[in-house]
C-alpha cells in the first residue's frame, strides 16, 4: 500500500510548504475577520439590547447560538479555499495527495471510521450517563430549533473538520514527516500542532492541564493513526464523527460550541473522567483501525 506521507506528486520543497502554510493560515485569518465583523452586525442587528460584543474575549454574548455557530464556519471556508490555492498553485499538485497515494479516495474508509467512531461515542456516553445521570439533562430543544442545527451540522461540520485535517495531518504531517521518520516521534510534534490551535477554546477554564491533555491525546492518536494507516482517510471519517456528535446530542455552556440547541446538556463536567475516556476511546479505535488494514491487505498478501 502506498504512503500518502511520501509526496511524489508536485514541488514539494521546504520553501513551498511554508508559503502554503502561510498562505492558508492568512486565509484563515482573514475568515476570522469577517467572522468577528458579523458577530458584531449581529450585535448591532439586535433589538433586544440583551447581546453585546466582549472585545476580550473576543466573542458576541446573547446572539444567536444557531446563527452564530453557521456563521463560525466562515472561517474553515476561506481555510479551505487558501489551502487550495496553495497546493494546485504553488506546490502544483491536487488536494487528493494530502489525503492518499493512490489514485481515489476510499470512501468506504471514510464511511467506516465514522461509523465506528459515532458507535463508540454512543457506548462510551451512554454509560458515563449510567453512572453520572444527575449531570445530564434533556435540553428541551424544539423541532424548529433542531432542524436548522442539523442541516448545518450535517452540510458545514464536516468540512470545518476535513479543513483541520488537510492542513494539520495532510500538509503539516508531510511536511514534518520529510524529516522526522519516527511514527511516535512525528505524531507527537504533529499531535501538538493539532492541539495548540484548540487551547483557546473556553472549555480551557475548567482545567488548562486536564483538557490541555485531552487535546494532546486526541491530536496523538489522529496523527498516530493517520501515519500507521498511510492515509487521512479514517481520521476525516472520525474528525468528523466527533464534531458532529457533539452538535447533535451533547453541548455545555463553557464549550466552544455554546449554547447551540443540541438534544441534551452536560452539566459539572469532570475533566479528568473526560480524559479517561478520550484514552480509552482512542486505544479501542486504534485496534478496530490496525484490524480494518489487515484485513484490507490480506488479499493483496495472498
Amino acid at each position: 500500500m502506498k504512503n500518502y506521507l511520501d509526496v511524489e506528486e508536485g514541488k514539494n520543497g521546504w520553501k513551498r510548504y511554508l508559503s502554503t502554510t502561510i498562505l492558508a493560515s492568512a486565509f484563515m485569518l482573514l475568515g476570522s475577520i469577517i467572522y468577528i465583523v458579523a458577530e458584531m452586525v449581529m450585535v448591532a442587528l439586535d433589538e433586544s439590547g440583551r447581546s453585546y460584543f466582549d472585545y476580550d474575549e473576543g466573542i458576541a454574548v446573547g446572539v444567536n447560538a444557531t446563527l452564530d455557530f453557521l456563521i463560525s464556519h466562515v472561517v474553515h471556508l476561506f481555510w479551505l479555499f487558501g489551502l487550495w490555492i496553495g497546493i494546485r498553485f504553488i506546490q502544483k499538485r491536487r488536494m487528493r495527495s494530502l489525503i492518499t497515494a493512490n489514485e481515489r479516495i476510499n470512501w468506504k474508509r471514510i464511511f467506516w471510521s465514522f461509523s465506528m467512531f459515532s458507535a463508540l461515542l454512543i457506548v462510551t456516553q451512554l454509560i458515563d450517563v449510567a453512572f453520572n445521570h444527575k449531570d445530564y439533562a434533556w435540553n428541551y430543544v424544539s423541532f424548529k430549533e433542531y432542524v436548522p442545527l442539523v442541516l448545518i451540522t450535517f452540510l458545514l461540520v464536516p468540512i470545518q473538520t476535513t479543513t483541520e485535517e488537510l492542513f494539520f495531518r495532510g500538509l503539516l504531517l508531510q511536511w514534518v514527516g520529510k524529516k522526522v521518520k519516527k511514527p511516535i516521534l512525528l505524531a507527537i510534534i504533529v499531535g501538538i500542532m493539532f492541539s495548540i490551535g484548540h487551547f483557546a477554546n473556553p472549555e480551557m477554564n475548567k482545567s488548562i492541564i486536564l483538557v490541555g491533555l485531552d487535546y494532546i491525546v486526541a491530536g496523538f492518536a489522529l496523527t498516530y493513526i493517520a501515519i500507521k494507516t498511510k492515509s487521512l482517510e479514517i481520521t476525516i471519517g472520525a474528525h468528523a464523527a466527533n464534531n458532529m456528535f457533539l452538535a447533535l446530542f451533547l453541548t455545555t455552556d463553557d464549550s466552544v460550541y455554546g449554547s447551540i440547541p443540541s438534544l441534551f446538556k452536560a452539566f459539572n463536567t469532570e475533566p479528568g473522567a473526560n480524559l479517561i475516556w478520550t484514552i480509552i476511546t482512542f486505544i479501542v479505535f486504534y485496534i478496530l483501525c490496525r484490524k480494518k488494514i489487515k484485513k484490507e491487505e490480506a488479499p493483496n498478501e495472498d
